[in-house]
């Protein structure tokens, strides 16, 4: 991850609890209306953890749905190696009779959007007659694009990545900034920004027994 350390502190903005839910509004809208337009019915509202928690319950409790079944992935960084683990999923048995669920798969901050992709190939793999609809409440414009889901839904576009450049970014009417969620430690998004690990309280634990997903080089 060498063009992590091209971020700085100052790149970072925080987000009030205000500013964020007018963006779950503009996201819930988008899925609710397509729900409703197309007459589907949601099986399951999957939340990436740890951020996808806050969209993903928030979307459970505004399209008046119950069953909410998380998965978590997370990278691990050291030396010149970083991996994407899955830390959890839920079991088949989840649904015993219905082999071809709909899922509300549900994102926080989708950058280059791995974490987004594995996730829902791995639902493909559990159910490989699932439909997967995809909510995030931001995304980065240049990589908006993830394989086995039947739409994608976000509520803001972000330069995340820094895949465009600032007149870019001023035409496409882009804030040209990385965002700061009312819940996040700077501290962890530097250290995680910067190439390298930061220090959980778990971190040994959650690593030994997670499963790798995809082997990245630095």
């Amino acid at each position: 991850m060498s063009y992590l350390a091209e971020y700085k502190k100052s790149d970072f903005k925080k987000v009030t609890w205000e500013e964020y839910g007018k963006t779950l509004e503009i996201l819930f809208g988008k899925v609710d209306r397509y729900v409703k337009k197309n007459d589907i019915r949601i099986d399951a509202v999957v939340p990436i953890l740890r951020g996808g928690s806050f969209p993903g319950t928030y979307l459970t409790f505004k399209l008046n749905l119950l069953k909410i079944l998380p998965v978590q992935y997370k990278y691990f960084l050291s030396n010149d190696k970083i991996e994407l683990k899955k830390i959890f999923s839920f079991p088949r048995s989840s649904f015993k009779d219905n082999k071809s669920p709909i899922f509300l798969l549900v994102e926080n901050n989708h950058c280059f959007g791995l974490t987004a992709s594995t996730a829902a190939k791995d639902l493909k793999k559990m159910f490989p007659d699932c439909k997967i609809i995809y909510a995030v409440d931001h995304i980065d414009y240049s990589y908006q694009k993830i394989d086995n889901v039947e739409k994608t839904f976000h509520g803001k576009l972000t330069n995340e990545t820094k895949a465009l450049n600032d007149k870019e970014c001023k035409i496409k009417k882009i804030d040209n900034i990385c965002y700061l969620f009312p819940w996040e430690n700077l501290n962890e998004e530097m250290t995680t920004v910067k190439g390298k690990q930061f220090a959980y309280g778990d971190l040994d634990c959650v690593y030994k027994n997670s499963k790798l997903k995809v082997d990245l080089k630095n």
